[in-house]
């Protein structure tokens, strides 16, 4: 993914949690994942996988697409 659709990542990331009044550490306790993994994401280091992303939303409670904001752009794959 480009360096732009990151950038967004961690900016919608980072506006939910403050939005929901949730701190990192609260995040990560809810999730499993370790603060410094959030921290990570929302520092813009690293994107997480799709699965990571499913479970993030659903804590967040909100949708995958909320979470995207629906601006990623998946490759198509073109059928055999």
């Amino acid at each position: 993914m480009g360096d732009r659709q990151k950038i967004k990542f961690a900016q919608i990331i980072k506006k939910i949690r403050a939005s929901k009044k949730i701190s990192q550490t609260e995040l990560s306790k809810k999730t499993g994942f370790p603060q410094t993994t959030i921290s990570d994401w929302e520092n813009d280091k690293y994107l997480p996988d799709v699965m990571e992303a499913q479970k993030l939303a659903a804590v967040l409670g909100v949708t995958l697409s909320d979470l995207l904001n629906e601006k990623f752009s998946f490759p198509k794959h073109k059928a055999s």
